[in-house]
C-alpha cells in the first residue's frame, strides 16, 4: 500500500537576465511517499532526494527492533539491522549505506511487528535524470515516483534478453525483452509502483536517462 503526493512547488525568483530584466523561475517540488510493508521481506525504493545524502539509517528512522536493510552489491549483499536496546544500526561500518533515487533496498521486517509504515520526505527530482545500469544483475527503482510501465512511462530502453525480476512478497515474476518479438516475454510491459524496487539483468551497460518536469 503506497501513496504518493506532491506537498508543495515552492517558486523562487533566481535572478534577472538580458536586456528586458526578464524574471527567471526555479521550482523545486517536494513530495512524501507513504509505503506499508506487511510480508516479510520488501524490495523498497525512496524515490525523493532527503537533501542529506538519503541514507538508509536516516530515510528508516523509527522502523522496529531487528528490522534488516538488504542492499546488493554486485555479488551478494550488505546489511544493516535496527537494534533498539543500543539505540543504534549494526554493524556500524554500513552504516553510510544510501537509498537515492534509482536505488533500492530489501527490507526485513521481524515477526513480531505486524507491518512496517514508511514515510519518505523530499524533493522529487526533475530535468534529465540518468540512472547507469550495469551489465549483468543488479537492483535499481525509477528515479520518479510514479506508477507505471517501465517503458512507456520511465523510458527504459531494453535490450535483447534484458530481464526484469520484480518480487511479489514471497518469489520473484520476471519478463524477458525479446527483440525478434519486439516485446516483452510473457506479454505485458513490466508495470512499476511508487516505492517499489526490483532487479534488471542487463545484456549491456547504459545510462537509464528520463526527462521529467511537475506539469
Amino acid at each position: 500500500r503506497t501513496k504518493a503526493l506532491i506537498l508543495s512547488a515552492m517558486v523562487c525568483v533566481a535572478g534577472i537576465i538580458s536586456s528586458q530584466a526578464q524574471n527567471v523561475y526555479s521550482v523545486n517540488v517536494v513530495g512524501y511517499i507513504n509505503k506499508t510493508l506487511t510480508t516479510e521481506f520488501s524490495l523498497v525504493g525512496a524515490q525523493l532526494d532527503d537533501g542529506a545524502g538519503n541514507l538508509a539509517t536516516n530515510l528508516l528512522d523509527g522502523v522496529p527492533n531487528l528490522t534488516v536493510v538488504y542492499k546488493f552489491n554486485g555479488a551478494g549483499y550488505d546489511s544493516i539491522t535496527w537494534l533498539a536496546a543500543l539505540n543504534r544500526w549494526n554493524p556500524a561500518s554500513f552504516t553510510d549505506m544510501t537509498m537515492l533515487p534509482g536505488e533500492g533496498v530489501f527490507i526485513k521486517k521481524p515477526g513480531t511487528a505486524p507491518e512496517i509504515n514508511l514515510t519518505f520526505v523530499g524533493e522529487v527530482m526533475q530535468g534529465t535524470l540518468v540512472n547507469p545500469v550495469v551489465q549483468g544483475f543488479d537492483m535499481y527503482s525509477t528515479m520518479v515516483p510514479q506508477a507505471g510501465g517501465i517503458t512507456t512511462v520511465h523510458e527504459y530502453a531494453p535490450s535483447n534478453l534484458d530481464v526484469i525480476y520484480q518480487w511479489n512478497g514471497s518469489t520473484y515474476t520476471s519478463k524477458t525483452w525479446l527483440d525478434v518479438l519486439g516485446r516483452w516475454n510473457p506479454a505485458g510491459e513490466p508495470e512499476v509502483e511508487v516505492g517499489e524496487a526490483f532487479f534488471i539483468k542487463a545484456s549491456a551497460a547504459q545510462d537509464w536517462t528520463r526527462d521529467f518536469t511537475v506539469e
